[in-house]
């Protein structure tokens, strides 16, 4: 018991999550670049296409922005323009993106949405959570069918695929919370659940709105195959649209799932490795130069984003990493 208790509080520690991070982005780092040819990295990156680059970059952009029309239809009880949850949603992935903890989105969301823009925090939270939620059945269905016609991945997912059913069902927990506070009347007590559980109640209720915001996140999520095919055959990568979409799904899952270095370095470039390994690339330079053009495409955007926009909110960069290193 005793040692169960210090994991605990360990784990409640945001100076041990933040070095545990840092401690495993750079065991990811080292697997990603043991025994790389440094000088035929370089030449893959050169041999890039410019235009496809740009493709690529483009993609991902319209995909984001098609998560922020996502985003908008879940907004049933408030008037909320596309274009500013655009640039909230984008800020806040970039302020998660250079974060060794991946926790900081969601606080820098409510803190532009409640503060700036006076909506209630319940309502706010009600519809981050659905549509992370939508995210996540999204992500497990790719999930398993590259399990079920991927015998290369069938072999290594198992860990995977436990983490996003336990996740899953964390966020089923959290969207039945009304129902449980009627059960038990201490959680009745939080500020605002009410608020939130008439919030979730009134988007389910609208059944053609829901379907139609999983539709759309199925859109965004599939847009990104596009983007890294097209980077690909800039490359000289023969990936085909399902496996391209498996190898920068599960990258991302990867990279956003575990606490690691800022910017998720190291992790992503491991698991794209991993990846393509798995669906049978075995050219590891060619792959670590695709997986780091991936990466900075995906990534870059919103830390810019962030950059720019943050501090007009009210919101620093550095000082929330530093509020969550000192704590």
């Amino acid at each position: 018991m005793p040692v169960i208790s210090v994991i605990l509080a360990a784990a409640r520690n945001p100076r041990f999550i933040v070095g545990l991070g840092f401690a495993l982005g750079a065991l990811f780092l080292y697997l990603a670049v043991r025994g790389i040819d440094w000088a035929e990295v370089r030449a893959q990156l050169a041999g890039a296409e410019l235009p496809a680059v740009a493709g690529a970059l483009a993609v991902t952009l319209v995909s984001a922005f098609t998560r922020a029309v996502r985003w908008r239809m879940q907004w049933v009880m408030a008037r909320v323009s596309i274009r500013r949850l655009f640039v909230v949603e984008m800020s806040a992935l970039g302020l998660n993106n250079v974060s060794p903890v991946r926790l900081l989105d969601e606080p820098a969301v409510l803190t532009m949405l409640t503060l700036r823009d006076k909506h209630p925090a319940p309502l706010v939270m009600a519809t981050i959570i659905t549509t992370r939620v939508q995210d996540l059945m999204v992500t497990m269905a790719f999930t398993f069918s590259a399990v079920l016609f991927l015998p290369g991945v069938r072999r290594e997912a198992v860990p995977v695929v436990a983490l996003i059913v336990v996740v899953i069902a964390v966020f089923v927990l959290v969207l039945n919370l009304g129902r449980l506070a009627r059960r038990f009347p201490t959680l009745g007590r939080i500020p605002g659940l009410l608020t939130y559980e008439e919030a979730v109640g009134a988007m389910f209720r609208r059944k053609r709105r829901m379907a139609f915001t999983a539709m759309l996140t199925v859109t965004y999520w599939l847009m990104l195959a596009p983007a890294a095919w097209l980077l690909a055959r800039g490359m000289g990568l023969d990936l085909p649209l399902h496996h391209a979409l498996i190898v920068t799904l599960g990258s991302l899952f990867f990279a956003t799932s575990l606490p690691g270095l800022p910017g998720a370095l190291g992790s992503f470039e491991a698991a794209a490795e991993f990846i393509l390994s798995a669906l049978g690339y075995p050219n590891r330079e060619l792959n670590l130069g695709f997986a780091l053009l991936l990466h900075l495409i995906l990534f870059i955007p919103p830390i810019l984003f962030a950059v720019a926009v943050l501090p007009r909110e009210g919101i620093g960069v550095m000082q929330s990493w530093r509020r969550i290193a000192g704590n």
